[in-house]
C-alpha cells in the first residue's frame, strides 16, 4: 500500500520524505556541539553562582598557557573541581608563532586574528561549563597573549591587545580597566573574618627589555599595589603574577640562557632585582599579612616557600601553574627533565611537576585554626603537588619585633658557581659521555668491519694459493 502525504499552507508535507531531513538536522546539531580535540565534557559542574559578598571562598582555581589549538580536555576536571573563582594567568591564548628556533624569532598575529583566537576560546565547550557556574572570571597576561614572545612595554599594539582580553572577560566599556594603562585588578571575597583579596599584577604592560634591571610594573601600578597592600582587613592576600617571583632560573641555567635568543632563557622576577627586592619592601612596610604568590609561565608546576625572616618576617609560599594544554615534558627529553627535577639548586623549590597541570587554593574556614592548601593539580584532576599552610603562620609580629631567618635565605645567585650551574654542568658531561660513548661504538663497529675484510682477503688469497 502505498503511503499518501498530506499538505497544508502552513506546514507544509509531512511523511516518510520529512524523516531524512529531520536525521540530517539532528546529526549537523549533535556535530556542532562535539567536544573538540577530544575534550571531556564535565558532568555537573558548579551546581551554584558563587556569591562573594557573603559566602566565605572555598576554592579559586587557575591555570596559564593555554593554546587555544591544542587539547582542551583539562576543563574537564576543572570544571567538576567546582571552583568559586577561575583566574587567568596568562598565555590563555597563544597569538604569536614560532618561525625560527635559533636564533629565536616569533611573529605576531593582527588584531583580527586575535578576536578569532579568542572567539575560539571562548566557544570551548569545557570553558563554556565553567562560565555557566563559577562566580567570577579574573585575568592577567603574559607575552604570547599581550601579543609577541618576551616583549614589553615596546608593544606597538598594546592597547588594541587590552581591548580584546577586556572584551573575552565580557568587562563593561563604561569600566575603570578600560581606561587603565595595564590590565592590573583585585578583587575581594568573603565576608568579614574570612575574608580573601586577590591582586592581579601586569608584567607587561610598562616592562623594560630583559636583562635591563629596569622597571617591571610601572610607577602607578606600584602606588596602585602600594594602596591594595594597606586597604582592607582581608585574612589572605593572594598577589598573582603572569611570571615566577620566587625562584632565579636563568642563574642557575647558565650560561646558556644568557645567550641572546636562547630557547632557555626563563622570564622570572630575578631579571630585575630591584624589583623583586621593592616588591618584598613594600609588603614589609605595608605590614601585608596572608600573602601568597600565584604565577604561571615555566610550562611546569611548583611549590616553593622562601622561609620566615627572608622576604618578609613570616613564611612567603607561591605555588606555580603553567601548562594547560602543552609543558615541559612535551618538548625536552626525559632524562633532561629528569636531571633538571633533581640537580637545579632552586633552594626555595618544594617539588615540581613537569606535566600538564592547572592549580586550586582551597580555603577551609571551618576549624579553630583555618588553613589554605595549595595544590598543583594534573590532567585528571589529581594533586601531584600540595602544601597546607595555616593562616595563623602568615602574620607579622608585634611592632618592633625582630625576626631572625627561621631556614636558608640563600637564593640561586648567591651559590658557588659550581652549585649553582650544576644542571648544566651534568647536562654538558651527559652530552660529552655519550658523545664519546657513540665515538667508541663507531670505532668499534669500523675495527669490527676492518677485522672481517682482512679475514675475508686472506680466505680468498689462500683458496687461490690451492688453486
Amino acid at each position: 500500500m502505498r503511503m499518501r502525504t498530506r499538505t497544508s499552507p502552513d506546514r507544509g508535507t509531512v511523511g516518510r520524505a520529512s524523516i531524512p531531513a529531520a536525521l540530517l538536522i539532528l546529526a549537523v546539531a549533535l556535530w556542532s556541539w562535539a567536544p573538540a580535540h577530544g575534550e571531556r565534557v564535565p558532568r555537573g559542574g558548579t551546581a551554584r553562582r558563587y556569591d562573594p559578598a557573603r559566602e566565605p571562598l572555598r576554592r579559586l582555581s587557575f591555570g596559564s598557557c593555554n593554546d587555544q589549538r591544542k587539547d582542551q580536555s583539562i576543563w574537564g576536571p576543572i570544571v567538576e573541581g567546582k571552583p568559586d573563582v577561575w583566574l587567568w594567568l596568562g598565555d590563555n591564548i597563544y597569538a604569536d608563532r614560532k618561525v625560527k628556533s635559533y636564533p629565536k624569532e616569533f611573529r605576531g598575529a593582527t588584531v583580527a586574528q586575535m578576536r578569532a583566537m579568542y572567539d575560539q576560546l571562548s566557544a570551548v565547550p569545557g570553558y563554556r561549563a565553567l562560565l555557566g557556574g563559577v562566580g567570577k572570571v579574573v585575568a592577567t597576561w603574559d607575552d604570547h597573549d599581550y601579543g609577541l614572545d618576551d616583549s614589553g612595554k615596546e608593544l606597538p599594539y598594546k592597547r588594541e591587545s587590552q581591548g580584546l582580553l577586556l572584551d573575552f572577560l565580557g568587562v563593561p566599556e563604561d569600566s575603570e580597566l578600560r581606561r587603565r594603562e595595564g590590565v592590573y585588578n583585585s578583587h575581594t571575597f568573603g565576608p568579614e573574618g574570612k575574608r580573601v583579596k586577590l591582586i592581579v599584577l601586569d608584567t607587561r604592560y610598562h616592562r623594560d627589555p630583559i636583562f635591563s634591571d629596569g622597571d617591571m610594573l610601572g610607577e602607578e601600578q606600584w602606588r596602585w599595589l602600594g594602596e591594595e597592600l594597606t586597604s582592607g582587613d582581608a585574612q589572605v592576600t593572594l598577589i598573582a603574577s603572569s611570571i615566577q617571583v620566587l625562584p632565579n632560573h636563568h642563574v642557575t641555567l647558565c650560561p646558556i640562557c644568557y645567550i641572546e635568543d636562547s630557547p632557555f632563557r626563563v622570564e622570572t622576577w630575578a631579571h630585575f632585582p630591584r624589583e623583586k627586592r621593592r616588591l618584598a619592601d613594600l609588603i614589609r612596610d605595608r605590614r601585608a599579612e596572608g600573602v601568597i604568590l600565584l604565577s604561571g609561565d615555566v610550562h611546569l608546576g611548583e611549590v616553593l616557600r622562601s622561609p620566615a625572616g627572608c622576604l618578609a618576617p613570616y613564611p612567603i609560599n607561591e605555588i606555580t601553574s603553567s601548562g594547560m594544554t602543552h609543558s615541559a615534558s612535551a618538548s625536552f627529553p626525559g632524562i633532561a627533565l629528569e636531571v633538571l627535577k633533581r640537580f637545579s639548586p632552586n633552594p626555595f623549590s618544594l617539588g615540581m611537576h613537569l606535566d600538564v597541570n592547572y592549580g586550586t587554593v582551597d580555603f577551609d574556614w571551618d576549624g579553630p585554626s583555618p588553613v589554605v592548601t595549595l595544590s598543583v593539580r594534573d590532567r585528571e584532576g589529581r594533586a601531584a603537588l600540595q602544601r597546607r599552610v595555616s593562616i595563623a603562620d602568615l602574620k607579622f609580629p608585634e611592632e618592633g619585633a625582630q625576626v631572625d631567618p627561621q631556614g636558608d635565605c640563600t637564593e640561586e645567585a648567591q651559590l658557588p658557581w659550581w652549585h649553582r650551574c650544576r644542571f648544566c654542568i651534568i647536562l654538558f658531561s651527559g652530552f660529552v659521555l655519550a658523545a664519546l660513548v657513540a665515538s667508541w661504538a663507531l670505532a668499534w663497529v669500523l675495527a669490527g668491519l676492518k677485522r672481517v675484510a682482512f679475514a675475508s682477503r686472506g680466505t680468498e688469497r689462500a683458496r687461490k694459493k690451492r688453486n
